[in-house]
């Protein structure tokens, strides 16, 4: 037997080895991968394996139903703004429906317990208050006349519930409305004199004052079938995946005074939303709550009203 065929003969059946070894690390990564997979479809797994990326208002929705929300939903096509050719005037005495905005007079540094505290001063002057209400009240009245639902959501539905108000450190009003009826809001919302509709594809809109774009009223847009309903904005999904059941019918909130549309379960929504007894500020650097100061609610009570909130920390 020669040397070179007992070389060839090793040299193959290293290959051999190699090829079964590589094709054993495959196997191995493959079932791995597949075990991952099928976690996916177990909820509670799903959920503490993705902790740190999947939306706490996602943790009770199957994967199936998350796929399908986040792979086949679209925005409508040929969204564009109105030109308006003449203007209406607000019908609404404005003054009158907003008497009981919450002040925060006694509110400042000084009295501040801790440092922490300090992050969740006002956000908003009363004046600044006075002007995104007076934008809410003329948006809602133009809306309910052109037969629009729509509902708070997000901070402004938590704000509703707990604070009986805008949060006092946030600044501007959210508004869900079934894409639907996009066209139908856009004519109400375009044309009213010293206002502006700003009209965007993605279906993320703003309502202020034409004569300046601060304070806001921000409008989103959302579709459904017969078990959920979910946000056209994928940014905003993070915030609207709901059971039909928990939001319609509407039922109405207190909101400074005013009476407003809000979901039919809205503490159930808002606790599978956020962790609704703990209260987040804005990061300075980011404007993001969650990479904010997080203090427990109770603790702020001693200069602000909070409803609905445990107390014991």
């Amino acid at each position: 037997m020669s040397t070179k065929f007992l070389k060839d003969t090793f040299g193959i059946c290293k290959k051999i080895k190699q090829y079964q070894k590589s094709h054993l690390i495959i196997k191995v990564l493959a079932t791995i991968v597949a075990c991952l997979i099928f976690l996916m479809f177990i909820p509670a797994v799903r959920n503490l394996i993705l902790i740190a990326v999947w939306p706490k208002i996602w943790r009770q929705v199957g994967t199936i139903d998350i796929l399908m929300m986040e792979f086949t939903t679209q925005s409508p096509k040929n969204v564009v703004g109105q030109n308006c050719t003449s203007t209406v005037k607000p019908t609404l005495d404005l003054i009158r429906r907003l008497h009981s905005i919450h002040k925060h007079e006694n509110v400042s540094e000084e009295r501040l317990k801790s440092q922490a505290h300090r992050h969740f001063l006002p956000a908003m002057s009363f004046t600044e208050k006075q002007t995104i209400l007076q934008i809410y009240v003329v948006l809602a009245d133009s809306l309910r006349r052109s037969g629009v639902e729509f509902f708070l959501e997000s901070g402004s539905l938590l704000g509703a519930h707990r604070h009986h108000g805008l949060i006092p450190w946030d600044n501007d009003i959210d508004i869900e409305i079934h894409v639907t009826d996009w066209m139908t809001a856009r004519d109400a919302l375009s044309c009213i004199e010293g206002y502006e509709l700003i009209v965007d594809p993605i279906m993320h809109w703003r309502f202020n004052e034409r004569k300046s774009r601060y304070p806001f009223v921000d409008i989103f847009f959302y579709t459904g079938n017969d078990k959920y309903i979910w946000a056209i904005t994928w940014y905003a999904r993070r915030s609207l995946v709901a059971l039909k059941s928990e939001v319609f019918p509407l039922t109405t909130g207190i909101f400074e005074g005013i009476e407003v549309p809000v979901p039919k379960e809205t503490e159930i929504i808002l606790r599978n939303l956020f962790d609704y007894d703990y209260c987040f500020s804005r990061s300075p650097k980011t404007g993001k709550y969650r990479s904010g100061t997080t203090v427990h609610c109770s603790s702020l009570l001693y200069i602000y009203s909070m409803f609905h909130i445990n107390t014991e920390t």
